[in-house]
């Protein structure tokens, strides 16, 4: 009778590193067995048995350990290899835009015109296949909430950003006074656009979320180019044009277009930005756009894939220790 609690003792120890459903049913199953020993007679057997139990680790907790390790990892991997990656396909479309102006610039006049449309195009379609590449690894990644995983696409960003910037610094015109502020204000925004496209999507609503994602996406790029357009070139004032030129201002009532601007070297029909407008514009900032275009689409589908809710799927089957 000793023996027989003290087999107990140990089996309920044994149970308690196992999950709370599993619980249970294992206790039923090695109280059977030890029905069954000691039945036999076979108190040392029984003893031995329930204290190989209580002494051995369960093998669902290793196994739970190991997939957010996986998970883990790859999400690291995700979210620091893409902004590097969004680096190296604005650098390729702007070495394979100018391959094609130097083809196009002897034989066409349209030539300059298409320049920044080809650069754009060429980092939109590198972008979407970038996207497609991280909605795919997403759906393995770590789960997280909104937030937490809007900053989770941001923080690598501006790392990136701080790198190059670091790399290039004293490069530029503007230097990093002019710089700095467009992007930060570009970071801040994704993050918010980011935040609710992932709250819609762990709502099922899949579709208003990329709407949501991608216009405040838009919204955080324009800003940005604004904010930099804005602190360096005074708005448009009312006077004589002198010596025949057109003055360095932009009036402010085409700010909504000044990141299509930037991407089309067009006012699309519209009598503002004027040419001398655009020029001044593009000449200000010109990659800080093209970098956006790389950036949002990967960064939208992260949002919402690693948000959405993860399919059910039957659970395994567990397996049952067996006596040493």
């Amino acid at each position: 009778m000793v023996t027989r609690r003290l087999a107990g003792v140990l089996l309920r120890a044994a149970a308690q590193r196992w999950p709370v459903e599993l619980r249970d049913e294992l206790i039923r199953e090695w109280d059977a067995e030890l029905h069954v020993l000691a039945g036999r007679g076979e108190r040392w057997r029984m003893l031995r048995f329930a204290a190989s139990l209580a002494a051995s680790r369960a093998g669902v907790p290793e196994v739970d350990r190991a997939v957010p390790e996986r998970r883990l990892r790859r999400t690291a991997r995700v979210l620091l290899l893409a902004p590097p990656a969004c680096v190296a396909i604005v650098a390729l479309a702007a070495v394979v835009m100018s391959l094609a102006y130097a083809v196009l610039g002897a034989r066409v006049a349209w030539a300059t015109a298409v320049q920044l449309p080809l650069w754009s195009g060429l980092t939109a379609g590198a972008g979407a296949l970038l996207a497609l590449l991280v909605t795919r690894a997403a759906r393995r990644t770590v789960r997280t909430g909104p937030l937490a995983t809007a900053l989770g696409v941001v923080l690598p960003i501006g790392l990136t950003v701080t790198v190059v910037l670091a790399a290039l610094a004293g490069s530029g015109e503007r230097g990093l006074a002019g710089t700095v502020p467009g992007l930060l204000l570009w970071l801040a925004l994704l993050v918010g656009a980011l935040w609710g496209a992932g709250i819609l999507a762990r709502r099922g609503r899949t579709r208003l979320a990329w709407a949501v994602g991608v216009l405040g996406a838009l919204v955080a790029a324009d800003a940005a180019v604004v904010l930099a357009v804005v602190s360096a070139i005074p708005g448009a004032t009312v006077g004589p044009v002198a010596d025949g030129l057109p003055p360095d201002t932009v009036d402010r009532v085409s700010a909504p277009l000044w990141l299509l601007t930037c991407w089309t070297d067009s006012s699309l029909g519209l009598p503002r930005p004027t040419a001398w407008e655009r020029f001044l514009i593009t000449d200000l900032v010109l990659v800080e756009p093209v970098f956006y275009l790389a950036c949002t689409p990967y960064a939208v589908a992260y949002a919402v894939a690693a948000a959405r809710p993860a399919a059910a799927t039957a659970p395994a089957p567990e397996p049952v220790p067996s006596p040493a």
